[in-house]
Formats: structure tokens, C-alpha cells, sequence
């Protein structure tokens, strides 16, 4: 067998956890480092993956000078970045960067181009790519089998406290910059470049002083194919039900992409209906009960061994930064639509 590849973690929040239980599982990999502020979730996160103790940091400068590492799988909060990624990306570590990788677009700018300037691979965790039926949609689009693209139409609802950071604006950015993202990301990847955005943002069900972003969002988007896509966010929905579904039309398909709000208990589901002339119609079913996260972190760990090109690199990160925050431009102005 190759030599393994030696993998740290830099925070040891949810996410950390979801990609170290499914990095415990990869043979490629040994996980020997686990980093965060708070020593208790570094220890807790160590213990769940089977880290030492040696290999427990609070300190991520001291974790880079002491245990030597091949890739970082960098699970920080938008506000908590302090120049990791660059640090790393210098040293020659390949990184994995949760979504969204940056607060600021000039910030993730700057992340993407150390990453390309150091030769490293990156990979961003936008799961959703990683869907089969939103797979077999971009095959189909990169082919040019179902003709012209034309509307992505999406929605992430839900109903959350969740962190003090997450709902505190200056810190998570919002939940369009740090949740709803995701579809914007999506819309992204099937559509191509956009050509202008606009957005409205409301914050009507949260009154509390320590509440300061939106809880209700519409963004609409123009793509340099003609396509356009509109994408609603609400956080006054259900209860811990993150719903988050798509429908995509194209000339020649359509793909109902079906959200249970709660997938680890009922997986989602998916039609993509393919349409080669008026009279017929044929449908492919989904059942998207397998682990994306997995998946991406396979296509990640793919890539460096193989040096093959991951599915989402860090410059597809910037580009998703780019365009929530001129989402955010432009509610702050009104609505007014801004050119990208």
C-alpha cells in the first residue's frame, strides 16, 4: 500500500466532526492532528478519530511547526480565518476549506491565490455538486444533450437560533453568506458565469437585539447563457427542517430535486425528466440516500494522488463569495441589479 497521506483538522465544530468520521474511514489517509481554540473539542474530536493526544492543538501555528502534514481539512467559521489557509498553502499542504471559505471576497481572493501560486490541491465543500441527480444534470449540460439551460428556481428554508456567531451579521456574514450559499453555488455550477444579480433581505421574525441578519432573502441572478435563476431563503419555516430543494429547466429536461427537510431520516429524491420531442418523455428516479460529504472528500483525496482537477477548487469558492456579496450589494441598495 502507498504511504498514507497525514491529514489535520482545524476546528472541531460540526463539520469538522462530519469529515473526520469520514476521513476515519478512508485507508489512504492517517489522521494525526486536530486543532482548535477551545482544547475540550480538540480533545473530544481527537478521541472520536482516533487522534493522540500528541496531536491535540489549541494553536494552529504551533500544529504546523510540530506534526508535519500532507492535507488540512480547514472547518472554520467565516470569522475565524486568520491567515491559516495562506500559511498552510505555503508550506505545501493540500486543503480541503469549508463553505463559505472566506468573509470577504477580497479575502477569499487572497486564499485562492496562494493555493494557486504554492501549486496545492483545494477542494470547497459546496456537498450539493455531489448529488446523483444534479451529476447526471451536468453531464447531460456539459454535453449539450438537453439544449439550452433557462431557469434554476431553489429554496432553503428552515427555522434556527442556531450559534451566537451565526446570527450575528459581522460575523457569519448571513444566512444567504454562510447557508444558503449552497444553492447559489449550484446555480453556479450548472449555469455558468453570471452577468448581474440583484436581492431583497428582511429580517421580519427575529426582534432580538442579538439577531442582526436576515431571516427572509430573494435573489435573482442573469447568466452570460441567457439562463436565470431565482433563489428564496427563510429562516421563520420549520423547525429544524432544512429544507432545501431545486427544480432546473432546460430546453430538453427538467430535474425535480425533492428536499424531506430532514435527510438523515428520510433520504431526499430527485426526477429528471428528459424530453427528446413533444410527444415523449423519459424519467430517470433518484434516491439521494448516499453521503456526499464522503464523496467529496473522496474527488478531494482523488485528486492529489492521481493529480487529477477536484470538483470544486478554490477559485469556484471565490466565485460563489463574489456573488452572494453582490447579492448583498444589492439589496443594500434597494433591489438595484449589479453587474458581475
Amino acid at each position: 500500500m502507498a504511504k498514507q497521506l497525514r491529514v489535520g483538522i482545524l476546528g472541531a465544530g460540526f463539520m469538522g466532526k462530519t469529515h473526520g468520521g469520514n476521513l476515519a474511514k478512508d485507508a489512504r489517509v492517517s489522521l494525526v492532528a486536530c486543532c482548535d481554540v477551545q482544547r475540550d473539542a480538540a480533545g473530544a474530536l481527537a478521541q472520536q478519530i482516533g487522534v493522540n493526544d500528541s496531536g491535540i492543538f489549541t494553536d494552529f501555528d504551533r500544529m504546523l511547526a510540530e506534526c508535519p502534514l500532507d492535507v488540512l481539512y480547514c472547518c472554520l467559521p467565516p470569522f475565524a480565518h486568520h491567515g491559516e489557509v495562506e500559511k498552510a498553502a505555503a508550506q505545501g499542504i493540500h486543503l480541503f476549506l469549508e463553505k463559505p471559505m472566506a468573509l470577504t471576497p477580497a479575502a477569499a481572493r487572497a486564499m485562492a491565490q496562494a493555493i494557486e501560486t504554492h501549486g496545492v490541491v483545494s477542494q470547497v465543500g459546496y456537498h450539493m455538486r455531489f448529488k446523483r441527480s444534479t451529476e447526471r444534470l451536468k453531464r447531460l449540460i456539459d454535453a449539450g444533450d438537453v439544449g439550452q439551460p433557462t431557469l434554476f428556481a431553489a429554496r432553503y428554508w428552515v427555522n434556527m437560533l442556531a450559534s451566537a456567531w451565526w446570527r450575528d451579521q459581522a460575523r457569519s456574514g448571513g444566512q444567504v453568506y454562510e447557508q444558503i450559499i449552497h444553492l447559489y453555488d449550484l446555480a453556479l455550477y450548472l449555469f455558468g458565469a453570471p452577468t448581474q444579480v440583484s436581492g431583497l433581505l428582511k429580517n421580519l421574525c427575529h426582534p432580538q437585539a442579538d439577531y442582526t441578519i436576515e431571516d427572509t432573502s430573494v435573489g435573482t441572478i442573469e447568466f452570460a447563457n441567457g439562463a436565470l435563476a431565482t433563489i428564496s431563503g427563510s429562516n421563520c419555516a420549520l423547525p429544524m427542517h432544512f429544507i432545501g430543494d431545486w427544480r432546473v429547466v432546460c430546453e430538453h429536461a427538467l430535474l425535480d430535486y425533492r428536499s424531506t427537510g430532514q435527510a438523515w431520516v428520510t433520504p431526499d429524491s430527485a426526477t429528471l425528466s428528459l424530453t427528446a420531442d413533444e410527444e415523449s418523455i423519459f424519467q430517470e428516479e433518484f434516491i439521494e440516500d448516499g453521503n456526499p460529504y464522503a464523496d467529496e472528500t473522496n474527488d478531494f483525496l482523488t485528486a492529489i494522488l492521481q493529480q487529477t482537477p477536484t470538483r470544486t477548487p478554490a477559485r469556484d469558492g471565490v466565485a460563489s463569495i463574489e456573488l452572494v456579496d453582490a447579492m448583498q450589494r444589492s439589496a443594500a441598495a434597494g433591489g438595484v441589479p449589479v453587474k458581475m
